[in-house]
């Protein structure tokens, strides 16, 4: 059964909605950075940083990483509900003499869920090797001391909506 957590969508932009898991999987692997957003008392802090993911039956897992301390990991832990975006930036899209014509070809993915900290070793491994397979398209071997000093995340992702303005096709 496909998990349906898309974010619904306006009247004007309904037709930007993407809904094909094989589009879906494209934008996950063309972007390389998510910017995640962190309750901060007061304030909402984003932070990019590069990511891991999994995507199955319509459900997407995030994966990040970084040194165990600092404000990230602070606001992951006092506050893990964050929001999310990727996208694969943008070109022009040339409207001529009529600047209403004007608009933009891009592909994004908006969300939010739920982050968690990662402290299994075995758990890390598998997680640090998800991302680099992401980034840089090939497996790695880690040691527990290699990922022992890490900090990992997990963003469960509860809801999303994948936006296209003519980048891709429905």
């Amino acid at each position: 059964e496909e998990r349906r957590n898309f974010i619904m969508a306006t009247p004007f932009s309904t037709r930007r909605f993407i809904e094909d898991p094989a589009i879906i999987k494209q934008v996950l692997d063309r972007c390389k950075i998510i910017h995640i957003g962190l309750q901060d008392t007061n304030r909402i802090y984003v932070v990019p940083t590069n990511y891991g993911y999994t995507y199955e039956n319509g459900h997407i897992t995030f994966y990040t990483h970084g040194a165990k301390q600092g404000l990230k990991w602070e606001l992951m832990q006092k506050h893990p509900n964050v929001g999310f975006e990727i996208d694969t930036g943008f070109e022009l899209v040339d409207g001529g003499e009529v600047a209403c014509n004007y608009s933009n070809a891009y592909a994004s993915i908006i969300g939010s869920g739920t982050a968690s900290l990662i402290t299994d070793i075995e758990e890390k491994k598998r997680i640090i090797n998800n991302i680099m397979m992401v980034q840089a398209g090939k497996s790695f071997t880690f040691t527990d001391a290699m990922v022992e000093r890490l900090g990992i995340a997990k963003i469960e992702v509860e809801e999303f909506a994948c936006k296209s303005g003519y980048l891709y096709e429905k």
